[in-house]
Order: structure tokens, then C-alpha cells, then sequence
């Protein structure tokens, strides 16, 4: 298998120390994410890049 990947064009093999400056991210987890009663989004800071809350927000 591994000689099969080393025979597709651009693939290269990455040392232990290069890997391990690899940074990444799994994902956000929006459901952490919601609005109050102000109309303001609740949850961690990046829920405001991915959801927005109506300016009036009945509770």
C-alpha cells in the first residue's frame, strides 16, 4: 500500500517533526451555538461567524 501512495504525482513523506507542526482544527460544534433575549448570539465566539439571531427575540 505504502508504495502504492508514493507513486501518485506530488505526494511526499512528511518527517515526524513536520508532522508535528501540522495545526488543524476537527470542526465547530454549532450546537452550541443560540440566541437570547436580546437578540444576541450565545455560545463560543466563532458561533457569530456561522449563525445570526433575529434583533427581536421573543422568550
Amino acid at each position: 500500500m505504502k508504495t502504492n501512495l508514493l507513486n501518485i504525482e506530488g505526494v511526499t513523506i512528511l518527517s515526524r517533526e513536520s508532522q508535528s507542526k501540522i495545526k488543524g482544527q476537527a470542526g465547530v460544534d454549532l450546537s452550541l451555538c443560540g440566541c437570547d433575549c436580546s437578540g444576541a448570539v450565545t455560545g463560543p465566539k466563532y458561533c457569530s461567524d456561522y449563525i445570526a439571531c433575529p434583533q427581536v427575540y421573543d422568550c
